[in-house]
């Protein structure tokens, strides 16, 4: 198999190619922090190394440039050593360091490695195959499929491989032990290229609803998003998701779900939110702070769910779904265990 080059590199993402150095680093003895997208003061990794108590942490910067790194960027990354105080700064990228990039570089402790330095790391620290219980996929410049490109986590296997719809677009559905990924075909003047839209972490699952056209993924960290899907392969994506229910069951999941145009009602066992589909949330309540309900409705008067809720003060809230009475005994249920 061959190994790692650097026109393999730019094949990836720039969320997979950082990715690849935390593991990397990982496998050289480091302890990694990845930092979160958006809020990462314009870090990408931060690496520790600890050897009977002399401690040194770095900050690496990844840039899959295919132009040379000038020394503008060595400036701007060379003061985050004096901002977080750390011991030194790291940019690697998948081209070239300017002959005045070094030398800015060599003055401020600044460690730079370029595409063919990282190619002979990663062929050292990590070949192609497996790696103890470590799957490393590398970019075939021949096959251009999710399988070989995608950067596979530890222990990660792709199960499916799907065409949807995805709010009116068409993605390529990869569906791993660990990930969810969306991805896009788009076409160049010579190849066509897959690059990922969109990731869910399984783990960040909440459930599905199923209708009869769509399939709806919920996800839930602080905020429940809804993603509609739609195509032929809807049953076989809802069957395989269902079979990975007990992977993320395990935290915050779905109980029950009600849609009514472009709104839907989600019941959790931690939360009951209403929200637009592909939008904002319109209500969340908490089911710890859920202190009294009643079905009301009457003559000519269609039932609905009257919830009373204790947060900043007592508020009411007014729920229409179908099976009311069933809605109403499992949120009793689950309130009782929060």
């Amino acid at each position: 198999m061959q190994g790692w080059s650097v026109a393999q590199l730019l094949e990836m993402d720039p969320y997979e190619f950082e990715k690849l150095l935390a593991q990397l680093f990982r496998n050289m003895g480091y302890l990694v922090e990845e930092t979160q997208l958006s809020r990462d003061r314009g870090i990408d990794l931060i690496i520790r190394i600890d050897h009977f108590g002399l401690s040194h942490t770095w900050i690496v910067q990844a840039k899959r440039y295919k132009d040379p790194v000038g020394v503008k960027a060595i400036r701007e990354y060379s003061s985050l050593r004096q901002r977080d105080r750390v011991d030194g700064v790291i940019i690697v990228t998948t081209s070239h360091f300017t002959k005045e990039a070094q030398e800015e570089a060599a003055e401020h402790n600044v460690k730079l490695i370029d595409g063919n330095l990282l190619a002979e790391m990663l062929n050292h620290y990590l070949p192609p195959g497996n790696i103890g219980n470590q799957s490393v996929e590398i970019p075939d410049e021949n096959d251009r499929k999710l399988e070989s490109s995608t950067v596979l986590r530890v222990g990660e296997e792709i199960i499916a491989r799907e065409t949807v719809s995805l709010e009116k677009e068409r993605f390529t559905m990869v569906i791993s032990n660990k990930n969810i990924f969306f991805k896009k075909e788009t076409s160049g003047l010579l190849s066509k290229k897959e690059s990922v839209e969109l990731r869910i972490l399984l783990k960040d699952m909440v459930g599905i609803h199923v209708e009869k056209q769509h399939l709806f993924l919920i996800e839930g960290r602080k905020d429940l998003t809804v993603y509609p899907l739609s195509g032929k392969s809807k049953d076989r994506i809802a069957e395989i998701l269902e079979n990975l229910r007990p992977e993320y069951i395990r935290g915050e999941h779905l109980i029950l779900s009600s849609r009514k145009s472009s709104s839907m009602t989600i019941l959790t066992n931690k939360r009951l939110v209403e929200l637009e589909i592909g939008g904002s949330i319109k209500n969340e309540i908490l089911l710890s702070n859920i202190v009294e309900m009643e079905v009301e409705g009457g003559f000519l008067k269609r039932d609905r769910l009257m919830i009373s809720e204790s947060s900043t003060g007592m508020n009411k809230h007014y729920l229409e779904v179908h099976d009311i009475h069933r809605w109403k005994e499992e949120i009793e249920q689950n309130v009782r265990v929060n």
